[in-house]
């Protein structure tokens, strides 16, 4: 399993970004690599992260080249003021098995 972390600090929204954010949200959500999501906010720094997991790289290799992600990616500069994108390898996930997370349903 892979997870893709991408932390970013946003300037503001337009509709441009929106459109933007939908077409890749839905292209992912809609990849049969994709497995789930989670979602981050650090309301003290003004950061957000999001965590998309997918059964292999094939997933993330093909956001990175769906259009909208690249156009959205070269555009970054008007909607954020810096991002950071981290890529692992999950190798373990454990708890208590009283929260359902999508690493304990592959694994």
């Amino acid at each position: 399993m892979i997870s893709a972390t991408f932390i970013f600090k946003q300037k503001f929204t337009d509709q441009e970004f929106e459109t933007l954010d939908h077409s890749i949200e839905t292209f992912v959500t809609n990849h049969p690599e994709y497995l789930g999501r989670d979602q981050w906010a650090n309301e003290e720094k003004g950061i957000l992260a999001v965590v998309y997991y997918f059964e292999t790289e094939k997933g993330l290799d093909a956001l990175k080249v769906f259009s909208d992600h690249k156009s959205a990616k070269s555009n970054y500069n008007k909607w954020y003021e810096g991002y950071q994108v981290i890529v692992s390898n999950v190798l373990q996930s454990y708890g208590d098995g009283k929260m359902e997370h999508v690493t304990n349903r592959k694994r």
